[in-house]
């Protein structure tokens, strides 16, 4: 170990140990780029250079024995870097200093790099090339039996992420729900519509999106918010979830879009919504006694509030989706020339979209039976508020007392808890669709496209339903001949069981009604009869109860 060298040839410029076990020092190498295979030998020279401060010039070295590998010699310490050359792109990648990357460490690493460029994953992120040098130091600590941990796991592919520019989730969400908003204004939307897409897109599970640029936000993270959203027992969010924002992002990468956003067509089309079990099961056929039977309570006096009865009324008549009915006015309604006893419901609210296309009313026809309810509301409606209100069914309760008085249709809500706590009730509005459809097709034979006209289905390639859609577009018939058919053969059906329809007491039979609503609300009747009192006391004090206000429009 510590003999004397032994004498032999000595190359000028070297400089020399007197020793065997001491390392021969090199020269220090000329200061110019150059290619040459860099050395264990070279390394040290530099990093001795360097420590006593001796590196004045910059300079790279390119190696020759691993491609794209360079050694730039420089003042503030000699550092390990990769050059690639990619579909004419140069690419120069840091690898890092040669006091912290042994030589073999920096050409596999640099090797990687390589690889990872000319596969087009892009430039990977100095977090990779750190886990890169990490995993090859406790490889070699293994091998030396220093430790047995198990390695750092090194992704195939981490890309590099520029600094994005374009819109956050937040201001994604913003925008969006902006041109959400416009297009409820044209009309194209419904409000419901607007108000439910965007409580979820503001959902606590994707709240942590808020600060991540839409750009970076791919398919694994939207499916990891809905898997965990599954994992709590909440399916059917997690479907609206997911629907929700397949949306939004189809929307952010169309061209209006697409610079400001980054995002591109298609990124979010891998996630598939969970499926909810036993959608179908659930439908429910009501028969028509059950029909009947909530056609007799809405008719009987007192029972229910005015405007609520006549909604159910013309719901159980009219099979029309919930929201046509709620948003129906008075002068959507008229006797109709000609025909005496029957009325028609010139019906704005559409939803297919071809329907909205035509820009046309769904003008229903009413059969007398019908009618004669409906102009009787109407008269009662004219006392009741005058032209305060444009809304066959107003809205009986103010969200807050002591507010300004605000008159607006009843809720889609209400309509459907209504039917719900009808003794004997099943059904909710949209069920009367499927009872109507069901009893005049079995029972009386009508034809599946006559009643299509009157749930203003969308046109079908069959029947009387299929008709050239420019032409349909361009003609003025309200295709009462075929709708005045299914509401007679439905008014053949309906009447005989609504009168035979056996209901409770008046009395008994409201106080059931309170009583399931009751229940539905999860309300305490005994504190709700309190709070009702105090806040009918405040109502009746500021002149604001619905017969005060009507006072006031009429005397106006």
């Amino acid at each position: 170990m510590g003999g004397k060298r032994k004498a032999g040839p000595r190359t000028p410029g070297v400089t020399y140990s007197d020793v065997a076990w001491q390392v021969d020092v090199a020269p220090l190498p000329e200061p110019k780029n150059r290619k040459e295979e860099i050395s264990v030998g070279l390394i040290e020279v530099l990093v001795a250079t360097w420590r006593d401060a001796g590196l004045k010039a910059t300079y790279e070295i390119s190696d020759t024995v691993t491609r794209g590998l360079r050694l730039r010699v420089q003042p503030r310490g000699p550092t390990y870097f990769c050059r690639v050359q990619y579909q004419g792109a140069e690419h120069r990648v840091r690898i890092g200093r040669i006091d912290a990357w042994g030589l073999a460490h920096a050409r596999t690493a640099c090797a990687a790099i390589v690889r990872h460029i000319s596969t087009g994953n892009g430039v990977p992120s100095d977090e990779w090339i750190e886990l890169q040098r990490q995993a090859l130091v406790a490889a070699d600590a293994r091998k030396k039996g220093k430790t047995d941990a198990a390695l750092p796991h090194v992704p195939e592919i981490m890309p590099r992420q520029a600094v994005a520019t374009t819109w956050t989730y937040a201001e994604a969400r913003t925008a969006y729900v902006d041109w959400l908003k416009a297009e409820m204004a044209e009309g194209h939307l419904a409000p419901a519509t607007v108000k439910n897409y965007g409580k979820v897109l503001v959902c606590p599970a994707v709240l942590p999106f808020d600060p991540k640029h839409v750009a970076h936000l791919g398919a694994s993270d939207l499916a990891e918010a809905v898997e965990g959203l599954v994992k709590e027992g909440k399916r059917n969010q997690a479907n609206d979830v997911s629907r929700n924002l397949k949306r939004l992002f189809r929307w952010l990468a169309e061209p209006a879009q697409e610079r400001r956003s980054g995002v591109r067509a298609g990124v979010m089309d891998r996630v598939r919504a969970p499926k909810i079990k036993g959608t179908k099961g659930r439908q429910h056929f009501p028969p028509l006694e059950e029909c009947g039977l909530i056609l007799a309570t809405a008719r009987a006096s007192g029972v229910l509030n005015p405007a609520v009865g006549a909604a159910v009324h013309l719901s159980v008549w009219t099979a029309q989706r919930r929201l046509s009915i709620v948003t129906a006015q008075v002068a959507e309604f008229e006797a109709w020339d000609g025909e005496p006893g029957w009325g028609l419901w010139r019906c704005r609210h559409r939803k297919t979209p071809r329907a909205k296309a035509t820009g046309k009313p769904h003008v229903l026809p009413l059969p007398p039976a019908c009618w004669q309810v409906v102009s009787a509301y109407l008269a009662w409606h004219r006392l009741e508020y005058g032209d305060s209100t444009p809304w066959a069914f107003p809205q009986q309760r103010q969200a807050k007392a002591g507010s300004p008085p605000a008159l607006t249709h009843i809720a889609t809500d209400t309509l459907s808890h209504t039917l719900k706590a009808i003794p004997g009730s099943e059904s909710s509005p949209h069920d009367m669709r499927r009872g109507l459809s069901s009893a005049v097709q079995d029972r009386a034979g009508v034809h599946a496209a006559l009643v299509g006209h009157v749930l203003d289905h969308a046109d079908t390639d069959e029947g009387v339903r299929q008709a050239n859609g420019m032409t349909r577009r361009y003609t003025e018939a309200e295709m009462l001949g075929f709708k005045r058919p299914v509401m007679e053969a439905w008014a053949r059906l309906l009447e005989p069981v609504a009168s035979a329809a056996v209901l409770l007491p008046r009395d008994e039979l409201k106080e059931e009604l309170v009583r399931r609503r009751a229940e539905q609300r999860g309300v305490d009747r005994d504190a709700e009869k309190v709070r009702l009192k105090v806040v009918n006391a405040k109502r009746y004090a500021a002149g604001m109860t619905p017969k005060q206000r009507a006072r006031a429009a009429r005397a106006a």
